[in-house]
């Protein structure tokens, strides 16, 4: 795969892209192969990402380091032929570039790549979008778990949620063999037991929540706000109440309330 075919597959916003494309066709890639080849190392990854940044220096907007991404991702193509993966899956799960510049835009009203500290995991083919989730094989304590995504464009419903987790176990099985039975977790605010006491039995999210078993109650976090607001603001007075959900939430904030991520299993 070509990185300039890839940006036009996964149709990059046409600013980013330029800028992305102008620095790619001056840019001598073998200057960090070492380091988009370690992507594939998941215990590696994350010293890998620290030496690209240090390597690339100065760079506005994140262009530099998208364009890293898109290269490693570009270059993976061949272990998703080699799997005999689809072209599907592969597309699905580098669109994550599109969709999260979009996020960041809607957000703040400018383009640019803030999420080079989590496609890592895309470039270095260790999670895939499967239908509306997107899997991640974790490495946790020795083992290897499949950690589900939400992401932002997915469609809820019962019935396409159980589409996915169907896809997501053949896919396994068929192109990771070794992780058949392997254990599928997920860490999210949407996991939060406080929820049932803000949503109609009927919900989306309650129906998701309810297919797992929660093992630990999680930390405290804020970053539900940026996806259930569309903001980064902490600033609780201002929230929008547009729906159900953001009404019951904000009442639940401003009374001193609090949001765990949970961790969960399967069942």
């Amino acid at each position: 795969m070509d990185i300039f075919i890839l940006c036009e597959k996964i149709k990059l916003q046409s600013k980013i892209k330029s800028r992305v494309i102008e620095f790619a066709n001056d840019f001598d890639f073998s200057s960090v192969a070492k380091q988009l080849m370690l992507f594939s190392n998941y215990e590696k990854m994350s010293e890998a990402l620290s030496e690209l940044q240090a390597i690339l220096g100065a760079d506005e907007d994140n262009i530099k380091i998208l364009a890293c991404m898109l290269k490693a991702s570009a270059d993976v193509y061949e272990v998703y032929k080699g799997k005999g993966i689809s072209d599907e899956i592969y597309f699905a799960t580098t669109k994550c570039y599109t969709r999260f510049i979009d996020e960041t835009y809607r957000m703040t009203g400018k383009l640019y790549f803030d999420r080079y500290w989590w496609t890592t995991r895309q470039a270095g083919c260790h999670l895939f979008r499967i239908g509306e989730l997107e899997y991640e094989m974790k490495h946790i304590d020795g083992d290897i778990v499949i950690g589900i995504h939400i992401p932002s464009d997915v469609d809820f419903s019962p019935s396409a949620i159980d589409v996915s987790l169907a896809r997501a176990r053949q896919f396994f099985a068929t192109n990771y063999p070794e992780l058949s039975n392997a254990e599928y977790r997920c860490h999210s605010w949407l996991l939060d037991s406080q929820l049932k006491g803000m949503l109609n039995e009927s919900s989306n999210i309650l129906n998701f929540q309810n297919r797992f078993e929660i093992f630990d109650e999680g930390e405290v976090g804020t970053d539900f706000i940026e996806w259930l607001y569309n903001t980064k603001t902490t600033d609780y007075a201002i929230l929008p109440e547009d729906t159900s959900l953001q009404r019951n939430m904000k009442k639940h904030l401003l009374s001193g309330g609090v949001i765990r991520n949970a961790y969960g299993r399967l069942r």
